[in-house]
């Protein structure tokens, strides 16, 4: 067979640069750490690598978004920690109250202590994270969840029941909040009528609980959850007489429920419910509220420190307030107990989900390592023969070129 000199050259000239390209290519594998260059060097190889960057680039949002939710849990738990003790300290306080030795100064220094912890428990419903957002406000981040009301004397929550849900794993979702209704605001308290507003000459009013099945059943059957206004009732004394309204539902006129005769200084009878009228109380109005058959600790340790503040109260007023506020606490405590429960089973399954994420990092890293990452021993091997094979096609392109009759006539 008969070569010519374009033809030697041609094929010589594709030997040298096909081994250059296949030394070239081991020196960018080395180069770049991966043995796929091209999706053509390895389409399975390649597809399944690209898989797993995408699974390692969620895991690791479900890494951070496990710690930001184990962080804000941990906060919550010692805003309900910090609660806890104050109400472990309010109920020795109350105890002390129920001391029938004690003078109008002993019970103010009391209420005194009883305050702070109010103002306390307050702060801590209150609390804020490290970005200036309320924790306990639902969605609503920049409302804050407890306001006090003037009007009812109570705390009112100011937030929605909205709780976030962040995602851990692909298929875990925890609350990384709690409302305040949820956390604070579902302490079952002692039913009482909340004495508001006075007009004429009445100056002002105490109820207390006489017959307490009788006023329970009649709270439960006309408190009105939905408009707090119906919830509003009026007493009214004239001429030795008295008569109780209630708000009508449709909008008309008030409606009387309760009339008869009134001695002054004497107690109006009502449901179960005794309604003392202060001042010359013969010729005025005085309004009290069906109180919130569930209630927060700001509002409870409030209405001790109104109880142990008041002069008028009397032994068996005072004494009527520290039954129910022993009582309410022991709620709030069973109460927030069960939210802390709660809060922890949610931070030990932030705490697993960070385990969880961490041990498919690195399995997912190490697959994907196999698949594409250079294996350095086998690489530089390659590179040392496709080397010396690239030294050799230009030996023997050299020495065919040189090829040549007159070689042979010198």
């Amino acid at each position: 067979m008969r070569l010519s000199t374009s033809q030697i050259y041609d094929k010589g000239l594709s030997s040298v640069i096909d081994r250059q390209q296949k030394l070239v290519k081991v020196q960018d594998q080395i180069a770049k750490e991966t043995k796929i260059l091209t999706p053509a060097d390895d389409p399975a190889g390649k597809a399944q690598a690209m898989a797993l960057t995408d699974r390692i680039k969620q895991n690791e949002q479900f890494q951070k978004n496990s710690q930001l939710v184990l962080n804000d849990l941990s906060r919550q738990e010692s805003v309900m920690a910090n609660i806890s003790e104050s109400l472990f300290r309010a109920k020795e306080l109350f105890v002390q109250a129920g001391n029938g030795a004690l003078d109008p100064t002993d019970r103010k220094s009391l209420a005194l202590e009883i305050e702070v912890l109010r103002d306390n428990a307050l702060d801590m419903m209150n609390a804020r994270n490290e970005n200036g957002d309320y924790l306990f406000s639902g969605y609503q981040t920049e409302a804050q969840p407890f306001v006090f009301n003037p009007t009812t004397g109570v705390y009112d929550y100011e937030g929605d029941s909205g709780a976030k849900n962040v995602q851990l794993t692909s298929s875990l979702q925890v609350k990384s909040s709690t409302p305040g209704s949820e956390a604070f605001q579902q302490t079952p308290v002692q039913l009482k009528a909340r004495v508001e507003g006075s007009g004429g000459d009445v100056t002002g009013g105490r109820s207390a609980i006489a017959d307490r099945a009788t006023w329970n059943s009649y709270h439960a059957a006309n408190f009105d959850k939905q408009d707090s206004a119906n919830n509003l009732y009026t007493a009214s004394v004239n001429a030795g007489t008295y008569s109780i309204t209630k708000p009508d539902p449709d909008g008309g006129a008030p409606i009387e429920v309760a009339s008869g005769a009134y001695t002054p200084g004497e107690p109006i009878e009502y449901q179960g419910m005794d309604l003392s009228l202060l001042g010359d109380a013969t010729d005025g109005t005085l309004e009290f509220r069906l109180s919130q058959p569930k209630q927060n600790v700001a509002t409870i340790l409030n209405d001790m420190a109104r109880a142990l503040n008041d002069p008028t109260i009397g032994d068996e007023g005072l004494a009527q307030a520290v039954e129910f506020g022993l009582s309410d606490l022991d709620s709030a405590e069973v109460s927030l107990g069960s939210v802390r429960a709660k809060t922890g089973s949610r931070m030990n399954s932030a705490e697993t989900a960070i385990m969880t994420n961490t041990d498919f990092e690195i399995a997912n890293k190490e697959t994907r390592s196999r698949i594409q990452d250079v294996d350095y021993a086998v690489a530089m091997t390659e590179l040392t023969k496709q080397d010396t094979a690239l030294q050799a096609a230009q030996a023997t392109f050299t020495r065919i070129t040189r090829l040549s009759l007159f070689d042979y006539l010198r």
